[in-house]
């Protein structure tokens, strides 16, 4: 079993990392968009939306339910709405940025909807993955995603709070920001084949 921990603990690296790049990409985005005072909420929205999507996984796993990747998929249409809410309310309010921060949000139930929303391919490896996990190797899985995600939650209040990224935002923010949505939500569609399904 010692054996085995190292090999669980790099497994658990690489699901994180290759599952998380989208989440960490939307979640500074909305920091450096959104009014400073908002960081820490959009931070804890971002972390709570995680450890939601790992509980989800975790008991999915424990009660050998399968999931579709398919259905998991439909997740994807959260901020593929959310971004073209968005875009239509700048189209209506010509280069009015606030129409545009309204309709994506920046609060703390916001970014937990839109973390678990682009989770889509996060679930599609966790559960497996905590499925084929057993004892030892389930608390150090848990362990590095908690460890791993508060690394995280640092990096994206550093990076939307760093000046040259709400100076970026500040130019392109308004329409960046639902792009970003959108890209995310058919990402997460096409990726778990949920046009065949629909």
């Amino acid at each position: 079993m010692v054996a085995g921990l190292p090999a669980a603990f790099g497994i658990a690296t690489l699901a994180f990392v290759g599952t998380n790049i989208d989440n960490v990409v939307v979640a500074t985005a909305m920091v450096a968009t959104a009014p400073p005072h908002k960081a820490h909420r959009i931070a804890a929205g971002q972390v709570i939306g995680f450890c939601t999507i790992v509980i989800v996984a975790v008991a999915t796993a424990i009660a050998l339910f399968d999931v579709p990747t398919r259905a998991i998929g439909l997740l994807g249409l959260v901020p593929l709405i959310i971004g073209l809410r968005a875009l239509i309310a700048l189209r209506h309010r010509a280069g009015h940025e606030r129409a545009a921060r309204r309709a994506v949000g920046s609060g703390l139930i916001s970014a937990a909807l839109v973390t678990i929303a682009a989770g889509g391919d996060n679930l599609a490896v966790y559960i497996p993955l905590f499925r084929a996990d057993r004892g030892d190797s389930r608390i150090v899985t848990a362990i590095v995603f908690v460890a791993a995600e508060a690394l995280v939650t640092w990096f994206i209040l550093w990076a939307g709070r760093h000046p040259k990224s709400r100076s970026l935002t500040t130019r392109i923010g308004a329409i960046a920001a639902p792009l970003l949505y959108c890209i995310i939500g058919v990402v997460v569609l096409i990726s778990a084949d949920t046009f065949s399904f629909l």
